[in-house]
């Protein structure tokens, strides 16, 4: 579990990344595809997310992960909805 976690927390490494470079679309698509997949195993081994079963570093990890997360997302949600509105004006 905290494998996964680790790998989650380097993942969106990735995205603040590209972020700091030139934002490019396919990029952030291919990210955001490797996070969806870490989530989604992450949630079908819910047996890990009892919280007796939770270790302090998991904890602090979840946390981490989870100011990390909304961070990421003040930053681009923007630029999607940017995207999403140029989207739509371009037909």
């Amino acid at each position: 579990m905290l494998q996964k976690l680790k790998i989650l927390d380097a993942t969106l490494d990735k995205l603040e990344d590209i972020d700091d470079k030139s934002f490019l679309f396919q990029s952030f698509k291919d990210v955001n595809s490797e996070i969806e997949k870490i989530l989604f195993e992450i949630k079908n081994d819910e047996s890990n997310f009892e919280k007796n079963n939770l270790t302090e570093d998991q904890i602090k990890t979840f946390k981490d992960l989870l100011n990390k997360i909304y961070r990421l997302e003040t930053k681009f949600l923007p630029k999607a909805n940017l995207l999403e509105e140029f989207s739509k004006s371009n037909p």
